[in-house]
């Protein structure tokens, strides 16, 4: 490990420890962590938990920053089938996504695809399109290296009101499940061909595996 990331490592752990590191957000509050996949729900999740929205932070943050509360922490996220979320960003970013950071990055990287179609077979694969948090895999967020889930709970956007439940009775939360950026479109699967169908299953293979979706 060169030495700065050593001293990255060391400067994180010890902002943990003084509770301005990634546990301060709520973590510590609720002794929980919470991984916010983009586009799955997690932005009406955290509003109802923790009255405040969250971050796209992986899970080796919070267990890099601080292992023995990463063990002892509830974890736990919510996943969508792939197919349907990376609908769900393609069209979120296009309208300007939720602040000026993903307006600019979607005038730049999706503005020049003609539709959505030309958008999935030339352009999730774009290293620049691939890494931005919103078509990100899911996996990359919850999983190690070697594909297993670190999370003690995996919650689905498809049966989202029965396992938001499941969360809220572990944290000792009685709200309702708020309804936060829903979006208005046709069913996901009105929006695909057989070819741009296959590249997705080829793109995000490893979501697939590790949450059980089909098309």
């Amino acid at each position: 490990m060169a030495l700065s990331t050593q001293l990255l490592s060391v400067r994180q752990r010890l902002a943990d420890w003084r509770g301005r590191g990634v546990y301060s957000h709520y973590a510590d509050q609720h002794q929980c962590i919470f991984i916010h996949i983009p586009k799955a729900a997690g932005t009406s999740v955290a509003l109802t938990l923790f009255d405040r929205n969250s971050r796209h932070v992986p899970w080796h943050e919070y267990y890099s920053a601080n292992p023995h509360k990463f063990a002892r922490y509830y974890k736990f996220t919510f996943v969508r089938n792939p197919w349907d979320r990376l609908v769900s960003s393609y069209m979120f970013l296009q309208k300007g996504g939720m602040n000026d950071a993903d307006a600019r990055w979607a005038a730049r990287y999706l503005k020049p695809f003609a539709s959505f179609e030309d958008f999935v077979l030339d352009g999730i694969q774009q290293p620049e399109i691939h890494s931005w948090v919103h078509f990100l895999p899911q996996s990359h967020f919850v999983c190690d290296v070697h594909g297993k889930c670190q999370m003690d709970f995996v919650g689905k956007f498809e049966n989202l009101a029965d396992d938001f439940a499941v969360v809220a009775a572990k944290l000792g939360c009685q709200r309702q499940l708020a309804k936060v950026n829903v979006g208005q479109r046709d069913h996901y699967r009105q929006y695909y061909s057989e070819a741009t169908r296959a590249k997705v299953a080829q793109v995000y293979t490893r979501d697939i595996a590790c949450f059980g979706y089909e098309f």
